[in-house]
């Protein structure tokens, strides 16, 4: 039954008890049993449990970790029957009904240094059957530990449930008979669900497939399903059409640069195929550190989950294509056919500060069975983790913000290239320092600069029509949301709920245009500035009121700039606006609005009495 990841624990428990120095193995997927009293055995329940309603995980039986020590305690074989039972008698679905787990549990015995212990594999549930419970307790895996699962999330659950229970990736395919399935990716599937510890044997034939087609769902009533078409069709395109292809483009907005790919095939092919493509088509960058190790645009994992979770959740009812756009530089737009549903959109609009955002982990797939089968081809991983890995890339810097943009029968995913804490964020939160400091009563950490620019550029691009994905305490940096709360940095918006907390920005930190201080100021006058000098008044004056700071001329360039021609520099551009800033810094200076310091910074002049005289 040993998988490499089993060995792999075992391996590491067994040097940690011989070399007397602790290696933890305990993570979220692992769980260590003693089973010398009844107390360990209703826990070993709760786990299982837990496993089955999450991400599946094993648990070892027969050691013992106290004080980062381990000890060998042994299984006891009296207790056979009761390993046995796990997978009939313990777990109950909403009906009150004990079910089959012989597919998703497994145990075997392993010898174990001087004495003998049992492996227990647990896979988890299929979307559609989530969730169980024991005794009269739902438990999901929340790291290391056992977690009873909120009310909410059970309810959420049995709707999705409902939704799908007529799943439409079972509809029969009009035309096609078993044999237009492919026998060879048929065995190749059996293959893989083998190295699960499943026992599956190999179909010589169409005709002796049939059991197992039926029981996968690939076929219904001897008739193809969608979701077998999609899996093991031999020529999918001539049965689904245009629901198994995909359209790639480059686009250097010059028609001699652009480059188009069409790709017609199965679900597993289209994956990848579609990421060779989009990985052939992004930058990859070489650094000085490690040897000239490569950096690419986007990371590869990200991508690969990204392209997969299309392609597993749009809605092949629909007869349209994917679409993928990679634009150099700028970002990887992905349009899938379809929408999500209401319940997983927020959207206040009637509100000064505009809303849109998605919940992540609300059950969505369209597909349940077909995501079910993706994992096993290790394609997707559990359910409402591709928004949850868009945000983490994003807080740990490696891309922009992720944004939707929903319309027109489809949904648009834009993967931003750059960093979400870029040189405009540190520009705004280093006009704001003082402000800040003051009230956070501490330095700005990274990870305080991450969360403060995943809200800023959300509202920003909410203001777009565009969606963000929510971030709250539950999903991300709990402690950092929990402190800039705290601080009054971020406060809760009027949607905010008790199962979906919306924050937004301080509204002092969200104001960097200040037309209105400048009119009162400055007259009339001022709305016939151009848009350099505006730019150069607004950053003098965020500084100099938030930041207590003087700013040179040649500190503000390359914010004008930014603002006004993006993150590309042009040689001449620059150099020509920089003569432009220091020109009028000197300018404003003159006329009083601005003072000068003895290291010619400039700071703004609040004392300034406008005779409407400027320009």
């Amino acid at each position: 039954m040993k998988s490499e990841f089993i060995e792999d624990t075992l391996a590491k428990i067994k040097q940690s008890i011989q070399s007397d120095v602790f290696i933890d193995v305990e993570k979220s997927k692992v769980e260590l049993k003693d089973l010398s009293t009844k107390g360990d055995w209703k826990s070993l329940l709760e786990t299982i449990c837990a496993f089955l309603n999450t991400d599946g995980g094993i648990v070892i039986c027969g050691v013992r970790e106290r004080n980062k020590k381990y000890s060998l305690t042994n299984f006891n074989r009296n207790n056979e029957s009761n390993l046995i039972d796990l997978q009939s008698k313990f777990f109950y679905d909403d009906a009150d009904k004990f079910i089959d787990l012989s597919d998703h549990i497994y145990f075997d015995y392993e010898t174990f240094l001087d004495g003998e212990i049992a492996v227990i594999a647990v896979y988890p549930l299929s979307d559609e059957e989530k969730f169980l419970r024991y005794d009269t307790v739902y438990y999901e895996r929340k790291l290391t530990q056992d977690k009873v699962i909120p009310a909410s999330k059970i309810l959420q659950q049995k709707e999705y449930k409902i939704e799908i229970e007529y799943a439409k990736e079972l509809a029969k395919v009009a035309d096609a008979t078993i044999e237009d399935l492919s026998l060879d990716k048929i065995n190749y599937y059996i293959n893989l669900l083998n190295k699960e510890i499943r026992n599956e044997t190999l179909k010589p034939s169409h005709e002796q497939a049939k059991s197992f087609l039926s029981k996968q769902h690939f076929i219904k009533e001897e008739a193809v399903t969608t979701l077998g078409m999609l899996v093991c069709g031999d020529d999918p395109f001539h049965f689904l059409s245009s629901r198994v292809e995909v359209n790639c483009y480059y686009d250097t907005s010059d028609d001699i640069g652009k480059d188009k790919k069409l790709f017609r095939s199965d679900v597993i092919n289209l994956m990848e195929d579609t990421f060779r493509y989009i990985w052939g088509h992004i930058k990859i960058n070489r650094t000085i550190r490690e040897g000239g190790k490569s950096e690419p645009e986007y990371p590869e994992k990200l991508l690969r989950e990204t392209i997969n979770n299309a392609l597993a959740h749009r809605d092949y009812t629909i007869d349209n294509f994917v679409t993928v756009n990679v634009e150099p530089n700028q970002y990887i737009e992905i349009k899938n056919p379809g929408s999500f549903k209401e319940k997983i959109k927020l959207v206040h609009t009637e509100t000064d500060i505009v809303i849109r955002r998605l919940i992540p982990s609300i059950p969505e797939s369209k597909n349940p069975k077909l995501a079910s089968v993706l994992k096993v081809f290790d394609k997707i991983e559990s359910q409402g983790r591709g928004m949850a890995s868009l945000v983490n890339a994003a807080l740990d810097n490696v891309i922009d913000l992720p944004t939707y943009e929903i319309k027109e029968g489809n949904i648009s995913l834009k993967i931003n290239t750059g960093k979400l804490v870029d040189e405009t964020i540190e520009t705004w939160l280093e006009g704001f320092g003082v402000y800040i400091i003051t009230k956070l009563k501490s330095e700005l950490t990274f990870e305080h600069k991450a969360v403060l620019a995943y809200f800023y550029k959300s509202e920003l691009a909410n203001r777009q029509r565009l969606f963000s994905v929510l971030l709250t305490e539950s999903n991300n940096h709990f402690i950092v949301i929990d402190a800039l709360k705290k601080a009054g940095l971020i406060v809760e918006h009027p949607s905010t709920t008790e199962e979906n907390p919306v924050y937004v920005l301080d509204r002092v930190l969200i104001k960097t245009d200040f037309t209105d201080e400048f009119i009162q100021l400055l007259g009339n006058e001022y709305i016939h500035y151009d848009v350099a000098a505006k730019q150069i008044l607004n950053i003098i004056y965020l500084y100099s009121k938030h930041n207590r700071k003087a700013l040179k001329a040649a500190e503000i360039t390359p914010e004008v700039y930014r603002r006004l021609h993006g993150k590309e520099i042009v040689g001449k551009i620059y150099e020509t606006l920089g003569r432009k800033v220091r020109n009028l810094c000197n300018k404003f200076e003159k006329e009083g609005v601005l003072t000068k310091g003895a290291k010619n910074d400039y700071s703004f002049n609040f004392d300034y009495k406008s005779e409407n005289t400027l320009f």
